[in-house]
Formats: C-alpha cells, structure tokens, sequence
C-alpha cells in the first residue's frame, strides 16, 4: 500500500482553493493569533502558500518543512475570521481542518490533540474522565431523565465535566422547566466529535455518531437542545445526514428567544444593569445565530451595550479550534483582550452563549483582576424568570 504523504487527502476543490489565493493579505490582518504573535505561520495566506509549495513538492517535501507548517495549522482557532474577509469565500475553516486531518493521518499531529484523541477512545470524553461520571453534574438538581421525551438537551463534554460551568447547566434546567418543556438528557450521551474535527482525528468519528445518533432515537425525541455551539455546529453539519428532517437542532439562544416571543417564558420588569454579549464565532459567523441574543437582551435590561467587534464580525476569545492546548498563554492574552473592551464600554455583565468562551474569557478576566461579571447567558436569563 501507497504510504499517505501530507495533504494527500486534498481533492479538486482544496487544490483549486489554494491556487486561487492571491495573497491580498486582507485575512493577515484578521487574524487574531497573528496579531497576537506576528509569527508568519501564523498568518493564513502565508500558511496556504507554504501548503500550496507542499501540494507541488509532494513526496519530495522534506519532514521539517511539513512540521513547520503543520505547527502553523495548530496556531489558529479555527474563529472564520479569515473566510469572512475572503474576496473569493473560500471556505477556510474547512481547509484547516482537512489539512489537520491530513497531519493526523501522516503522523504529524501534534502531542495535545494526539493524547484528546486517545482519550476519546477511551472514555468518550476530551478530558479522560469516567465515562460513568458524565452525569454526575445532575446531582441534587431537577434534572429529567426519561425514557421518551419531546426534546433532549445535549450537554457536551464542557459542560458534563467541568465544575464551574455547573450554574450554567443548572440555569438552562430552570429555563426548560419554567417553559413546560417535556425534555430529558441522554442516559448514552458520548462527545459529538467535534473536537475530533478541531484536532484531525476525524476518522474515530463514526463510532461517536452512531452512539449519539441511537441514543436520540430512543427517546422519540423531535428537537435536541444545545449549550455548546461546537456540538451544535457539527450537528448540523455531520449529524443531520442521519437524522435527516425528522428531528429540529437549535441552540439554547435560539430556543429562549422563542419562549420569550411566545410568552413561554415572562421576564421581570427590565433591569438597569450594563450587559454586553460575545457573539461566540462558532454559533454567529459560522452558524448565522445573532439577532437571537439581542432580542432576549432588549427584553432584560435597559442597558445593553455592545461589544466591539460583534455580530458576524465578532474578535475571537483565543479558546476555539483547541488553541489553548497549544499556547495557553497567548490564548489567555486573546481573551484579556475582551475584557479590557468590556471594561472600556462600562460592561458590569459579560456573557457568552459558548461555554469554552466562557471559561476563556472567565479565567482572563480573573487574571485581570477585572471588575467585570462573566455569567454564561442562560445564567443571566433563569434569576429575571417571573
């Protein structure tokens, strides 16, 4: 058998896309990491140009040259932020994340995302904790577990296992509750995969899906509910090829605006605190959900503020496309970043519909000593619930 050399996986559109790039350097200047570390490999029309060099050296490619750039495909967080200043709209996150797998798959992926992807195997979860205890965030709370249910609330890893995001899964159990909601969680729930896609290790994928997949089946459920909008992205991108129409994905944003539009859900009379939002790049640039916060918010406060660097056009926080394994440190400066703008516009509240972007920003705002309040926004729409 042909052994597999770097971007071998790259088809006619990769290839074409990679040509095409004239180098106008409008996504150099976009890029949050870049800014951050002004290391060329970084950059991502230099990135394509040095793969655009490998694609024609093929076997020829010396191995140094291929870590080099592979080294440069981890520096980023896969954000968008690149495609959405394209002249051609080339999908960039989706050529990153083809070269990752290439790397995987040629043996140049790198130690952190190796050793995820070992745990997945292992455990079902990004940290290697025990499978066994991925519902142990329930206990002492109000939280269903049916056999059938109208709708099921997908927690992701993040939210399963990581004590500080608790109040926040808690909070979205009040919100579903006061709705009327006839929900459960899984009893089989397992990762999404998408930290596979993050990482390249996309081909231990299948057994992930088809888990989830069956496990959704079983409780006849007609709507999955998301905090996560990694799990909700590949949901729709992987996922609805199985389920097809028979089962609607939304988001936890989308879903209380829509309690709050119906009257499912009334909210006390607006309050007068400061509130900006971080529109997380998963869910408005790359999934297209960001009226949605907005709305809920005009009902909440009186003073909303936004962030600059919003909406589709939204700054990363430094913690997407599992960046903060690779350089927490420069990942921690991205996000300080956030919170001094929040402090510049007089923010008391930051919230984040993402709770990666909110453990980023959270634990920046710490470093910071910041004055600055980071809730995730189910927290701060389940207190105001009449």
């Amino acid at each position: 058998m042909k052994q597999k050399k770097f971007l071998d996986n790259f088809g006619r559109s990769e290839s074409l896309w990679m040509y095409a790039c004239s180098r106008c350097g409008e996504c150099v200047d976009v890029c949050p990491v870049y800014e951050e570390t002004a290391d060329k490999y970084t950059a991502p029309g230099f990135k394509i140009k040095k793969m655009r060099g490998l694609l024609r050296a093929r076997g020829s490619a010396r191995e140094e040259s291929v870590k080099k750039v592979v080294e440069g495909l981890y520096e980023c967080t896969l954000c968008g932020r690149c495609w959405s200043v394209c002249p051609n709209n080339y999908d960039l996150v989706a050529l990153w994340e083809k070269a990752r797998e290439s790397a995987v798959e040629t043996g140049f992926g790198l130690n952190p995302h190796t050793e995820m992807i070992e745990a997945l195997k292992a455990e079902n979860n990004i940290f290697k904790r025990p499978h066994t205890g991925r519902r142990d965030w329930t206990k002492g709370l109000r939280i269903p577990e049916k056999e059938k249910a109208d709708t099921v609330y997908f927690i992701g890893c993040l939210m399963s296992y990581r004590g500080q995001l608790k109040p926040a899964a808690k909070a979205m159990a009040t919100i579903l509750n006061a709705a009327g909601e006839n929900w459960t969680i899984l009893k089989g729930e397992v990762c999404c995969g998408a930290p596979l896609r993050f990482s390249g290790g996309t081909k231990h994928m299948e057994e992930l899906m088809d888990a989830n997949v069956k496990a959704i089946e079983s409780t006849g459920a007609r709507k999955i509910v998301f905090s996560c909008p990694g799990c909700y992205r590949v949901f729709w991108q992987e996922y609805s090829k199985l389920l097809g129409d028979r089962v609607r994905l939304v988001h936890a944003i989308e879903l209380i605006d829509s309690y709050v539009k119906s009257g499912k859900i009334k909210l006390k009379d607006k309050t007068e605190e400061r509130i900006t939002y971080h529109d997380p790049c998963e869910l408005s640039r790359l999934s297209g959900v960001i009226e949605e916060p907005r709305h809920v918010f005009a009902n909440l406060t009186t003073q909303f503020v936004e962030l600059p660097g919003n909406k589709f056009n939204v700054k990363c926080c430094g913690g997407g496309g599992l960046y903060k394994a690779i350089d927490l440190d420069k990942s921690r400066e991205i996000a300080k970043k956030r919170v001094t703008l929040a402090e510049e516009i007089g923010a008391t509240t930051l919230t984040t519909a993402c709770p990666s972007c909110y453990m980023t920003i959270s634990q920046a705002a710490r470093l910071k000593k910041s004055n600055v309040k980071v809730i995730d926004f189910a927290e701060a729409i389940a207190p105001q619930i009449e």
